[in-house]
């Protein structure tokens, strides 16, 4: 479907939606074209406070320097696909129980319509809770969590990703990882550079929390190292990486979690360079509110060429 096609159906969609939920139904859905480019965007002021309410005329949306027509916006509406991964390696044991209530609390502030799924890894990486709607089955599963064993941290981010981006769908919604560690992987058979590649290939945005090491962990610098990589996943993905000083401040981290989850802009576009050649295309997202600097993913790659059928002989 052409752009021009697109946009009077977003817009139809979209209000046809707005009056629904003025009417106390279910969240809206939205059905767009394949070839829609959406982006998850936060919006910060001077002082790193997320900043909401602003109009669609605020935004600017420029691919490889090419501005183009945002044909779908909304605030805090798109329903979210989220997996929340949990480290249960030995080395978290003294912590989990801790860790444990801080994301029940935080999946508790989640809006009815969102889905979650529930991973945890140590030597392997073990779904508990496939994507539901069902608080309570979260709630239990995070719950059945135990300790032990080594961290194949980048074995389960890159499943992870790999799943949310396989998942195709014709409604707009938004995803995310919500991962917690709290040290260096030292099981994993696919790579750092591995992960953060397909974290480039998926629309995933990556909230990563390093749980500080403790006072007599010999291996303060591998955790530095572990700290470093998840901060370069949460930032070139659109996310935040956070460091709380102790256990008592991880309730707090995952407050912060939900509210930018909340205040997120969601943006679409349908490009205007038509070539499928699977490359990397750069994007800017710039807000026009004085003050203001936009948190958001910094590109994508273009679809690949479809392939060409044999032909019968």
């Amino acid at each position: 479907m052409s752009p021009r096609k697109l946009a009077p159906l977003l817009a139809a969609v979209f209000l046809s939606s707005r009056a629904l939920a003025q009417e106390g139904a279910p969240r809206p859905q939205y059905r767009v074209s394949v070839d829609t480019v959406s982006l998850a965007v936060s919006v910060l002021d001077g002082d790193a406070r997320l900043v909401n309410g602003l109009p669609q005329e605020n935004f600017q949306i420029f691919e490889d320097g090419v501005e183009q027509r945002i044909q779908f916006f909304s605030q805090g509406e798109l329903p979210l696909r989220m997996v929340i991964l949990i480290d249960t390696s030995g080395s978290m044991d003294q912590k989990l129980d801790l860790a444990q209530e801080a994301a029940v609390r935080f999946v508790r502030s989640l809006k009815s319509g969102d889905q979650v799924q529930v991973v945890e890894f140590n030597d392997r990486v073990l779904t508990l809770a496939e994507f539901t709607s069902a608080f309570d089955r979260v709630e239990q599963a995070i719950r059945e969590t135990e300790a032990t064993g080594a961290t194949s941290l980048y074995n389960a981010i890159y499943v992870s990703l790999k799943d949310l981006h396989r998942e195709n769908s014709e409604e707009l919604d938004r995803r995310a990882i919500v991962v917690l560690s709290d040290g260096n992987d030292t099981k994993s058979v696919v790579g750092f550079e591995d992960v953060k590649e397909q974290a480039r290939k998926a629309s995933v945005v990556i909230y990563a929390i390093s749980l500080r090491a403790n006072e007599n962990d010999l291996k303060k610098d591998k955790y530095r190292n572990a700290k470093y990589e998840l901060d370069m996943l949460a930032r070139e993905s659109g996310g935040v990486s956070y460091a709380p000083e102790s256990l008592g401040d991880l309730s707090g981290v995952y407050e912060q979690i939900a509210t930018e989850l909340k205040s997120q802009y969601s943006l679409g576009y349908v490009s205007t360079n038509p070539t499928a050649d699977g490359s990397w295309r750069h994007l800017q997202i710039v807000s026009k509110a004085p003050g203001t600097e936009i948190r958001s993913r910094g590109g994508y790659f273009a679809p690949r060429p479809a392939r060409l059928k044999r032909r019968a002989r």
